[in-house]
């Protein structure tokens, strides 16, 4: 008779979940799994035949709770709400932002994946269809610039108790205030 199992596929990813945030990606290992789980890395391998299957996995969730934030209608403003999510996610999911947008990482995707879901998203945003792809591809720099150092500052504690009104009350003043000034310049040259 095969012995029982002491974990669960669930379990194990819950775990690996965990060291993901709180340690980065490279400590996603066999042996550190093993022993956040205080066993053997057999478990592990019953459930996941590769590491690199496992860290795709994580990614994934991580993409899913992020997109969770930034997909939120905070407001009537796609592009705002995108910016109140990513800051939102800094606020509540300090650990995950750290790992993924502060900690030098040796999986130097990741931060362009991220950056590239918020960009589909801006793209869904219609008061930007008729802008040039160069020109939107450096407002989206820009605001992309302003919502990462804000988000930072959150994460990093800069800010404390930080609301969801504050939030929007600095995106509106700051990134909103340049990203029409730069749509208004737009517009007079074309």
């Amino acid at each position: 008779m095969p012995k029982k199992a002491i974990f669960t596929k669930e379990q194990i990813f819950k775990k690996a979940f965990e060291v993901f945030k709180q340690n980065g990606l490279e400590a996603i290992t066999a042996r550190n799994l093993a022993k956040s789980l205080n066993s053997s890395p057999a478990p592990i391998y019953s459930f996941y035949t590769s590491l690199d299957i496992l860290k795709k996995d994580l990614i994934n969730k991580a993409k899913d709770v992020f997109m969770e934030y930034v997909k939120k209608p905070n407001t009537e403003y796609i592009f705002l709400n995108i910016g109140i999510g990513v800051c939102m996610f800094a606020r509540e999911e300090k650990q995950l932002f750290h790992t993924i947008f502060l900690k030098d990482s040796s999986y130097s995707g990741l931060v362009r994946e991220f950056r590239d879901l918020i960009k589909v998203e801006m793209s869904k945003d219609s008061r930007f269809d008729k802008l040039d792809e160069e020109f939107k591809t450096k407002l989206f720099l820009d605001c992309w610039m302003y919502a990462h150092g804000f988000s930072t500052l959150i994460a990093t504690n800069y800010f404390k108790d930080v609301s969801d009104d504050f939030i929007k009350e600095r995106l509106v003043e700051g990134a909103a205030t340049m990203l029409y000034k730069r749509l208004r310049d737009y517009n007079k040259k074309n």
